[in-house]
């Protein structure tokens, strides 16, 4: 089967990268394959020099630049299609799609495009193995306890979703949180743009926070996901009011971009809480064998149900705990003494991370926990199946 050659040229250099990532690792890969460009010279010398290319994506001003000095027969023969961010930006390119957009609906937009000139005699090979209609899900990992590992389980989750190749989003909604310890960096809050700016945005220039996200998020190699650095002004997460909060899951939902957000929440129950895990999926609520743990699970049980009623109660159906730090593969109980359902799958009490080594805890280095956090994700993906799954 022939292979395709895709060339896409855009000055944002994070952005073409995430595009080539995105189309390696899809099927799409099979029938295209992708060359990415920043700049006009190194894209005329790789014409000039001969090299096929089917389809170019490229953005107005590249294409100015590059019709300088170039056989204008050799460019013509190519098709063409201009990557804009609004509307008639383009001179001299007829065909026009916008640069910011979710990608599947931009890579289908391009193939359509490139079928329906009739070029090569060639079919769209985007079908319906993207995102689902119904969008993405959303998992929060949630305790009414700090220090029980919430932070440990999304980042895990993250990994495993992405390792199957599943677009995910790691959202960090923590008043204090230790990714960069995770991720093996310092997390410098006051040199990276994140949480802060994107607050901002949303307030200041609603309609530009889809596009701010899809430019400035971030992504790890151990995590296999993207997120956010966290707020440059602590104060802007302290003050974060809910309805705020959901704007920001929201927006990462209506981008188009991923197919699972795990949302990593502080302990506490108050309207912000509520509000985000009113807005999941899937709530997964940690507890442990320790006393004081379970006995605060009880008081906030208690409390939401005293202060939301109906509210509290709907919200729980989505909840099903989690044994963390249990010292056997032996199975956690059926149900709690409230009636809320246990995971079949217990968290390992990890034995790298009993010590306060700089380097005791770090992503994927208990290969007992990070074991049964794949087994967690894979009954999840299932929508439930048990098949041995402590195992």
């Amino acid at each position: 089967m022939k292979r395709y050659q895709l060339a896409v040229a855009a000055k944002e250099q994070e952005y073409v990268k995430r595009l080539a990532e995105y189309v390696r690792e899809s099927p799409i890969s099979q029938q295209w394959q992708l060359i990415a460009f920043t700049n006009a010279q190194a894209l005329k010398e790789h014409i000039e020099k001969g090299y096929s290319i089917d389809l170019l994506a490229v953005q107005p001003g590249l294409y100015t630049e590059l019709k300088v000095g170039i056989d204008a027969a050799r460019l013509e023969r190519i098709a063409t299609v201009a990557l804009v961010s609004k509307r008639g930006e383009s001179v001299g390119q007829q065909k026009e799609l916008l640069q910011y957009q979710p990608l599947p609906a931009l890579l289908q937009g391009l193939f359509d495009m490139y079928a329906g000139a009739g070029a090569a005699g060639h079919s769209s090979p985007v079908g319906t193995v993207f995102a689902s209609k119904e969008g993405p899900k959303v998992v929060t990992v949630y305790s009414s306890s700090g220090g029980t590992g919430k932070t440990a389980l999304a980042l895990h989750l993250t990994n495993a979703a992405g390792s199957q190749q599943y677009r995910t989003f790691y959202l960090n909604l923590e008043r204090w949180h230790s990714l960069g310890g995770w991720l093996g960096h310092a997390n410098h809050t006051g040199t990276q743009l994140g949480m802060s700016e994107l607050l901002y945005k949303l307030k200041s220039e609603p309609e530009q926070a889809g596009k701010w996200l899809l430019e400035h998020r971030k992504r790890h190699s151990l995590l296999k996901g993207d997120y956010l650095a966290s707020c440059t002004n602590a104060e802007d997460r302290i003050t974060l009011g809910a309805e705020d909060a959901a704007g920001l899951l929201a927006l990462i939902k209506q981008s188009g971009q991923y197919d699972l957000i795990i949302v990593d929440l502080d302990d506490g129950l108050d309207e912000l809480h509520m509000k985000l895990l009113e807005n999941s999926d899937q709530i997964l609520w940690l507890v442990s064998d320790d006393e004081g743990v379970l006995a605060k699970q009880r008081l906030a049980y208690r409390y939401g149900e005293q202060k939301w009623g109906p509210r509290f109660q709907r919200m729980v159906q989505k909840v099903q705990l989690i044994h963390n730090r249990a010292k056997t593969n032996a199975l956690p109980p059926t149900v709690n003494r409230d009636g809320i359902p246990y995971m079949p799958i217990s968290l390992p009490d990890a034995m790298e991370w009993n010590s306060y080594s700089a380097s005791s805890a770090k992503l994927l280095s208990s290969p007992s926990y990070r074991a049964a956090a794949g087994r967690l994700m894979n009954y999840m993906l299932r929508g439930g199946e048990q098949h041995a799954v402590n195992g």
